[in-house]
């Protein structure tokens, strides 16, 4: 069996989101079906001594492994096509904190690779941001000016992922006008440019704030994943929307994303993940507290029916949906494991994750591999079959 392609760029491209609104969306009721069990046996993949798994990548039925080692220089990359294949790409830092990195994404399309890693230091102990391009012969950091990720009114750096062929990087930077933006960043050559914000849907308002944790990639268009905070007389609301552009450039279009609000406890509810086919856009997140999923395509946007009831980890999110022989999976940190939810048609089944909180997640051939992080933030790499 094989892992479908998931594809942003055709949905994107051809306009199947135009349709969607950026005014708000009617409170559906949520509806919740039975589950079967989902049989799942994790395997620890071993990693050379003194790694810790950090994050996961694909390309086709390559597998890149972002890993933080014990001794300096502390990024590592590992490649291959099973456990037993993995190897080191040949990395080479150049500035003082790339020594110490910390991967935050690594993404790979067409045997190209770039990556962002950051590492705390200076006077205020911010992040220090490097960013790294290459391929699995070698993967190199390309030093950028200070101010083009740091200094005043810099936010974090959230993510990176293709349009097209054209890596994009996701944060945040101070607005113009009110809080911070979202930002995005563009790459010509070596250097990184951040584009404007402020003044379109990407820019907080003195009654909106907007607020991006995830990037996706598909074709030549993007899908960005977050929340917008309603400040109103009297009350604060936190909502799910996505925004989505036909490429690196924009234009930037908001989708709110409709959910029912819950009559007790948190109402707060955001969009952590997206996935896409060239038929829809599947959108992972929480509504007070519990896993939700919405289902974007066309002109419609609607929660997806018999959703698992299941309570996800404070502050943990929800990873992007993947697809094993026509099937989607979900990984959910939930307690103080995870639970892993499968959809085929209208059916749902769900089974326990690996021990330790997700923090990335492929589909590959009929597996789905896992990264986990412990209470002391190690991280471990787990594979299971899923069919």
């Amino acid at each position: 069996m094989k892992a479908r392609s998931l594809m942003l760029g055709v949905l994107v491209g051809s306009g199947l989101l135009v349709g969607a609104c950026s005014t708000d969306s009617p409170e559906p009721t949520r509806t919740t079906g039975p589950t079967s069990h989902l049989g799942l046996s994790w395997q620890r993949v071993a990693l050379p001594p003194g790694l810790s798994a950090v994050t996961l990548a694909s390309d086709d039925s390559t597998v890149l492994v972002g890993a933080f080692s014990s001794e300096r220089p502390h990024p590592r990359i590992l490649v291959g096509t099973s456990p037993t294949t993995l190897r080191d790409v040949p990395l080479t830092p150049r500035s003082p904190y790339a020594f110490e990195g910390r991967w935050s994404q690594i993404v790979a399309r067409d045997g190209h690779i770039d990556a962002i890693a950051g590492a705390r230091g200076g006077a205020h102990g911010n992040y220090r941001w490097t960013t790294w391009s290459g391929t699995t012969t070698g993967v190199a950091e390309q030093e950028q000016p200070f101010g083009v990720f740091g200094s005043y009114g810099a936010g974090d750096l959230a993510g990176m992922a293709y349009a097209g062929t054209s890596p994009v990087i996701l944060g945040a930077w101070q607005s113009d006008r009110t809080g911070l933006d979202i930002a995005t960043w563009n790459r010509t050559g070596p250097r990184w440019a951040r584009q404007t914000s402020t003044g379109t849907p990407l820019g907080s308002t003195p009654s909106e704030l907007v607020g991006a944790t995830a990037i996706t990639s598909g074709g030549d268009g993007l899908v960005l994943s977050g929340s917008l905070t309603r400040l109103e007389p009297g009350s604060v609301t936190v909502s799910p929307a996505v925004w989505t552009s036909p490429d690196a450039d924009g234009p930037w279009t908001r989708v709110d994303l409709p959910h029912a609000v819950p009559s007790q406890g948190s109402t707060l509810a955001e969009a952590h993940a997206a996935t896409c086919t060239p038929h829809q856009c599947l959108v992972a997140g929480t509504v007070g507290g519990r896993f939700s999923l919405w289902e974007v395509g066309g002109t419609t946007t609607t929660n997806a029916p018999g959703i698992p009831d299941i309570e996800v980890t404070e502050n943990a999110s929800v990873l992007p949906p993947v697809s094993v022989d026509g099937k989607d999976d979900f990984v959910v940190p939930s307690g103080k494991g995870s639970k892993v939810l499968q959809r085929s048609g209208e059916d749902w089944s769900v089974g326990d994750g690996p021990d330790g909180t997700p923090v990335s997640a492929i589909a590959h051939g009929d597996e789905v591999w896992v990264v986990t992080t412990d209470a002391q933030g190690m991280g471990t790499l787990w594979r299971s079959r899923v069919a």
